[in-house]
């Protein structure tokens, strides 16, 4: 290949690089770190709301002409019970965000939010965390939305009876449903714990469900 012809040709292959690549590098280099400044009223831990991430940054995306467009690709809802009685509207949103640069080029992430509300707000709520949360991971913004996973020690609860078996009677009573529901609904449970009550479904029984409030109660008074 001649001189000329490998210049045109690199010439070609650095056109081809969709732009959205380097746009989204610069955005990282410029988005340095946003400190947690809210408190959960609930439990006390410091975090980034919504609207920290959009202050911080939507002059850093708009300087590097990169914009971010939202796909609802799957969407789980259902009614739950607080432990006073009231119905919570559960909702699971999994979440696509197409980030585009002025070429049309664009790199896409996808989340899950999850929120509840009383009323007719949680599917907002969801948005609302699934933007959050795709903003903070495709720019790897410092301080970290959550512990590091090598910080946590989790004590899974005993692995679900599986479906041949008899389930253990009596069932879990209404009140204990409310609470475990009214727990979830304040962040109060762990992951494993909503894997747990999720996986058991209609067969947690009456003694799983008070070992299971037991345990939660003990870890909030010890805080």
């Amino acid at each position: 290949m001649s001189k000329v012809a490998k210049i045109k040709h690199d010439e070609t292959q650095a056109q081809q690089v969709p732009l959205i690549y380097g746009q989204m590098a610069k955005i990282q280099l410029a988005a340095d770190g946003l400190t947690k400044e809210q408190q959960n009223k609930q439990q006390g831990f410091m975090y980034r709301g919504v609207d920290d991430a959009y202050n911080y940054l939507h002059d850093i995306f708009a300087k590097h002409e990169v914009f971010s467009v939202p796909r609802v690709v799957n969407t789980e809802r259902e009614e739950r019970l607080s432990k006073a009685g009231s119905v919570l509207m559960y909702t699971l949103l999994t979440v696509e965000y197409d980030f585009i640069a002025v070429d049309g080029s664009s790199v896409t992430t996808c989340v899950i939010g999850e929120a509840m509300d009383s009323g007719d707000k949680s599917c907002n709520k969801a948005l609302s965390v699934a933007h959050k949360l795709s903003l903070f991971q495709i720019t790897m913004l410092p301080t970290m939305l959550s512990a590091d996973p090598d910080e946590e020690v989790h004590t899974p609860m005993p692995k679900a009876p599986a479906e041949t078996q008899k389930p253990e009677t009596p069932m879990a009573v209404r009140d204990q449903l409310a609470a475990i529901s009214d727990f979830r609904a304040e962040h109060k449970t762990t992951m494993e714990e909503n894997d747990y009550v999720d996986g058991q479904g209609d067969r947690l029984t009456y003694r799983q469900a008070g070992q299971l409030i037991d345990r939660i109660k003990s870890r909030e008074d010890g805080k």
